[in-house]
């Protein structure tokens, strides 16, 4: 039989994509960890890792390892902590997956009376805008919008429908034209999105006119990936196409103005989702109902 020690010590150390940051978390010495997986490669008689001074990666052994025991992992740790149901109080930590948007107006507001209630419950949000793979990446869910998911995902709705909107700051207009139609976007300043560094261009904004999806691919002045859009918007910098969601306070008071709205466009709501209905935590199950409330 495997140890099983050097099977997790070599998931967390594929997955960190670091001996030392492996390490740390694991709360053991460098060389300990490399000792570990010279013993699992030489009982193994597969090299796992290609290793120089400054960089690791996994060899094809390595990766296919990873692939098929990472998971079974994630599902024995579920299992393991579901056992804290058996706590009067509940404890333990919650790793999310999601987007900016979703992260600062739904998450956040919905999930932080827990951490005032419960102080032995940690919840750690990572906002990133791309697809995540929760399973490989030791997420316990993921947050985005609509439930086109793979079959093995439970998909839950924690939201109304999206509405987008495209606004300026009413300083921003002061003397210019505003736009009646879709290309007059073209002579403004815009705010722009871009997913990450990996992704070339910035996002296509979306409308809707005579009941079709129309795309305008943004040239802006002034680009980031994350929500400091809103207060560049703010700062009258431009034009940006937002989610209504996190400006409808600054709509409401007028330091915002919507441009465009009869062909504003309205997504599916946003969904959580994770991999499995069978031995979540009572911290898992307060955190769903939470986000499943209103």
């Amino acid at each position: 039989m495997y140890n099983f020690n050097e099977l997790n010590y070599f998931i967390t150390i594929a997955k960190a994509g670091s001996f030392v940051k492996a390490a740390k978390s694991l709360g053991v010495s460098s060389s300990a960890l490399s000792h570990s997986m010279r013993s699992l490669e030489s009982r193994l008689n597969l090299r796992l890792f290609n290793r120089t001074t400054r960089s690791m990666s996994l060899t094809e052994a390595g990766d296919q390892l990873y692939k098929q025991i990472a998971p079974l992992f994630h599902s024995i740790n579920n299992e393991v902590n579901a056992l804290s149901d058996f706590l009067s109080t509940p404890s333990g930590t919650i790793k999310i997956n999601a987007s900016s948007l979703a992260t600062q107006t739904i998450l956040y507001p919905k999930l932080r009376h827990i951490l005032k209630r419960y102080p032995q419950v940690k919840i750690e949000i990572q906002s990133d805008n791309n697809w995540a793979d929760i399973v490989k990446q030791g997420y316990d869910m993921g947050c985005r919008i609509g439930n086109d998911l793979p079959k093995e995902m439970i998909a839950v709705k924690i939201s109304d429908p999206l509405k987008m909107a495209l606004v300026a700051s009413p300083s921003y207009l002061k003397n210019k034209t505003l736009p009646e139609k879709i290309s007059d976007l073209d002579h403004h300043q815009l705010i722009g999105l871009r997913i990450s560094a990996q992704h070339a261009s910035e996002l296509t904004w979306e409308f809707i006119e005579n009941g079709k999806i129309v795309n305008y691919q943004p040239t802006s002045q002034f680009t980031t990936n994350n929500h400091i859009r809103k207060q560049a918007v703010l700062d009258a910098l431009g034009i940006t196409w937002i989610g209504r969601l996190e400006v409808e306070e600054e709509l409401a008071n007028g330091t915002l103005i919507e441009l465009l709205p009869k062909f504003a466009i309205t997504y599916e709501p946003f969904y959580i989702y994770y991999p499995s209905r069978k031995g979540h935590s009572n911290v898992f199950k307060l955190v769903v109902e939470a986000l499943k409330s209103p």
